[in-house]
């Protein structure tokens, strides 16, 4: 055997001591959502708005509602854990979804008027006009792992507070993601046929998704793949994905190190908690379109 010695001058980046920047009272024109996916738009259906997340408008009274309710957000692989406080939202928040290109947080609003939650704490920076109100906010929710290069994405991040649990909330919050991901950014009309009988297509028209404003419709990714996955003990969470039409795939046995992990890894293997096995579902463009996009409307249009 030769003991030539292959190169390899690869150095993980060091540790600068610093945080990063929090961006708590960043004005919105200014804030880089840091997405790689596409536009990040509002996102709205007749119950539920979408609002990307700024920590300047969303941050404390979020975390003001969540602080201290370590049983929601248990399952999350997150250090330092959101439920602790301000600050450990905002460095959550930075640290697991605005510095990861592929990932965007949306906060949730019931326009419904049937959740409500007080008190209100402003944001440090006022809302604007068209704003919904801050006592209709009823969680968060995200795209992660949105790969442009293999046409997927994931949805994740998912907080519903207690007072908008067991409502239309979930279902609207899921659907319009699953719409933003997966509608084709295009659609094409046949206007007129050939001698053949065939359909010739005219001019792409930009899609007409449920949640887009008249005049004015937002566009969908027009990826090819919408996943989730979470802890295979989180059976609420694996059972909402399916009734939001999500495949299961299986268990991905000891996919990530997290504190929660409940998973012995090997003495001295460099992992200093326990590991996750997760479940995993999925919705291809072929199910969506085939029947998911049908059986995601039915759901936003049932009263609960």
């Amino acid at each position: 055997m030769s003991s030539f010695a292959f190169r390899n001058d690869y150095h993980p980046p060091k540790a600068t001591g610093e945080k990063p920047p929090l961006h708590a009272e960043t004005p919105p024109e200014l804030y880089d959502h840091n997405f790689n996916g596409g536009p990040v738009p509002i996102l709205a259906s007749s119950k539920v708005t979408m609002v990307p997340f700024i920590p300047a408008w969303h941050a404390p009274h979020y975390a003001h509602h969540l602080q201290g309710d370590e049983e929601l957000v248990k399952w999350m692989p997150y250090d330092p854990n959101p439920a602790h406080g301000y600050e450990a939202v905002l460095e959550c928040y930075e640290k697991y979804i605005r510095s990861v290109p592929g990932s965007v947080l949306f906060a949730i609003f019931d326009t419904s008027g049937k959740t409500a939650v007080e008190p209100v704490i402003p944001g440090r920076l006022p809302l604007p006009k068209w704003h919904p109100p801050l006592n209709s906010f009823a969680g968060v929710m995200a795209l992660l792992n949105t790969d442009r290069d293999h046409l997927s994405t994931e949805i994740g991040h998912i907080v519903i507070l207690r007072h908008a649990q067991r409502t239309h909330v979930s279902s609207h919050a899921v659907g319009l993601l699953l719409h933003y991901a997966l509608d084709h950014p295009y659609l094409q009309v046949p206007t007129a046929s050939d001698s053949n009988g065939k359909d010739e297509v005219g001019n792409v028209q930009a899609l007409r998704a449920p949640f887009a404003p008249a005049g004015n419709p937002t566009r969908g990714l027009g990826l090819r793949r919408c996943q989730w996955q979470c802890h295979h003990l989180n059976n609420p969470s694996s059972r909402a994905a399916k009734r939001m039409g999500f495949q299961a795939e299986g268990l991905i046995r000891m996919q990530r190190i997290v504190v929660s992990g409940n998973e012995e890894g090997r003495q001295n293997d460099g992992g200093f908690t326990g590991s996750r096995t997760s479940w995993m579902g999925s919705v291809t463009w072929k199910d969506w379109e085939e029947h998911v996009r049908d059986l995601v409307d039915k759901q936003m249009k049932r009263e609960v």
